[in-house]
């Protein structure tokens, strides 16, 4: 029983480290402060924001992306007049945040949704129905999300791995090097060597060529 119930706690716990946190909120575009749905997703920032764009470019929706150190809305992703049957009926403005928060030592991920149609902002204050739709979508965005964090270890690895080898060919070559220039001192000690005992060599000789000076005798003087 104990287990069972270990089992159903750890079920539990998975479950929601894999669902999105989704819940109305607002955020503040070209001045203006709009209708947003919020999501919270514990994994990368860019898992999420590579999982969403990739939703509308799988439409055929391309962004315009918000750019500029003096640009309030920088960071936003807007993909106008485009239409996403799960979503709404007809053509709407999205606008897309995605941001990087950091909770317990790891970065999780926020995204903020804004959807305008006829330059209204979408929320459950225009309809509750299609504001749980969104939700709905937001939530079902989370399979994606885990595909493209996989995504983004597997390209981190195999990065990590082209790092080590090239610093693994960097060494050999500094090993082929160390072992060059080794065996050149090593030659050089012979050689040296070599020159040495030929100067002893030609030492003793001169030293033999020496003439000791005559010593004159007593009876000579």
């Amino acid at each position: 029983m104990k287990n069972h119930l270990l089992f159903l706690l750890l079920s539990c716990i998975t479950v929601s480290s894999l669902s999105a946190q989704v819940y109305e909120g607002t955020a503040e575009y070209d001045k203006k402060k709009m209708a947003a749905f919020i999501a919270e997703y514990a994994y990368p920032p860019a898992a999420v924001e590579n999982a969403i764009l990739k939703r509308f470019s799988k439409l055929g929706y391309r962004p315009r992306e918000e750019k500029g150190i003096l640009n309030r809305d920088k960071g936003f992703n807007v993909f106008a007049g485009s239409i996403m049957p799960d979503i709404t009926e007809g053509q709407a403005d999205f606008l897309v945040k995605v941001e990087g928060r950091s909770r317990k030592g790891k970065e999780d991920a926020v995204l903020t949704l804004v959807i305008t149609q006829g330059g209204e902002a979408l929320g459950r204050g225009v309809s509750e129905s299609r504001a749980e739709k969104v939700k709905d979508y937001l939530r079902a965005l989370s399979p994606d999300v885990i595909a493209e964090s996989l995504e983004l270890d597997i390209k981190a690895q195999e990065e990590a791995i082209v790092k080590a080898e090239r610093k693994l060919e960097s060494l050999k070559k500094d090993q082929a090097e160390l072992e060059r220039k080794l065996e050149l001192n090593k030659q050089s000690q012979r050689d040296t060597e070599n020159e040495i005992n030929a100067k002893k060599e030609g030492l003793e000789v001169l030293k033999s060529r020496r003439v000791t000076a005559a010593v004159p005798n007593s009876g000579q003087l």
